[in-house]
């Protein structure tokens, strides 16, 4: 059987050489595994951040509702429901930062794109809501409501692509 020859003129036996090619195919294992496993503890990881956040928005927008039936009743006064809007779009824009921090697993970016326009939406219709009180100009009720529209839709959008990849959200 001939040896390998190395650049010094001495040869690598064949076991050599087989030992080297072994060492390098367990090596590319154990880097496929590691990176398999980085990117599976980075969904979960993800999922658990996201549906913490989903569920804490979820939270938010039934007080909101809560408190917006109260409003409707004449329960609550315009100064009043100010004031909640106002509690309410601060929680929503914290909620709105930290997804946009989130690191996002490529299986999921789509759908967490959809996740955070949704919540963008939801805060400019609070934001023409709060208008609405202040002024009562019909149009910005008006806007406030095609923006809640748009912020549904998103959020179905966002729900069937989690639900497509096995992610399943409050």
């Amino acid at each position: 059987m001939s040896k390998v020859r190395s650049r010094t003129g001495k040869g690598i036996s064949p076991r050599m050489a087989a030992l080297i090619i072994l060492v390098g195919v367990v090596a590319a294992i154990v880097a496929v595994s590691l990176m398999i496993y980085t990117e599976r503890s980075k969904q979960e990881n993800y999922a658990i951040a996201i549906q913490r956040l989903n569920a804490e928005a979820k939270q938010i927008t039934e007080h909101y509702n809560n408190e917006y039936a109260l409003w409707e009743k004449g329960l609550i006064d315009d100064a009043n429901m100010i004031e909640i809007v106002d509690s309410v779009m601060m929680n929503q824009q914290r909620i709105i930062n930290t997804m946009k921090n989130l690191n996002v697993p490529d299986i999921y970016k789509e759908a967490h794109e959809h996740n955070v326009k949704s919540l963008e939406y939801e805060y400019e219709s609070n934001e023409h809501f709060k208008r609405y009180l202040e002024s009562k100009d019909e149009d910005e009720l008006k806007r406030s409501q095609e923006l809640l529209q748009l912020s549904f839709e998103y959020e179905m959008k966002a729900l069937n692509l989690y639900r497509g990849n096995g992610l399943f959200l409050p």
